[in-house]
């Protein structure tokens, strides 16, 4: 095995023990930058659904006509549907009023894709969102 390691060396794997065998794995001088090139990138989304998004994350459980009522504009389905098919917002039920509209909350996919741990971390950017309708 000795041989065959030395003979891999250099081509971006090596060749390591495990258990009662060996395997092979992606060299330890590359994980940081193999992480980086697989990394899931934000996708680009309109500027009213950012908007939107932004809103459901700083006042979440959140109905569409609250976030249209924020906005002070119509809220397209459209736009909630873009947000729900990127994994970035889901429903958590109805809100107990006359008409039972859905409530949307952000996912642990929205965390991830722009680099925070958790809300608490976007509350500088979130404080003037927040706040009675």
């Amino acid at each position: 095995m000795q041989v065959v390691a030395v003979r891999t060396s250099g081509l971006g794997f090596e060749l390591v023990p495990a258990g009662d065998g060996w395997m092979f794995r992606t060299a330890a001088d590359l994980g940081e930058a193999l992480l980086a090139a697989t990394r899931e990138r934000p996708q680009r989304l309109p500027r009213a659904v950012l908007e939107a998004l932004l809103l459901i994350a700083a006042r979440q459980p959140v109905t569409r006509p609250e976030i249209e009522s924020y906005r002070d504009a119509p809220l397209p389905q459209k736009t909630l549907s873009t947000l729900q098919e990127h994994g970035l917002i889901r429903p958590i039920g109805r809100k107990p009023v006359p008409g039972q509209p859905q409530l949307w909350v952000t996912t642990e996919r929205f965390l991830a894709m722009y680099g925070v741990r958790s809300l608490a971390d976007l509350d500088p950017l979130l404080e003037g969102l927040r706040g009675p309708i």
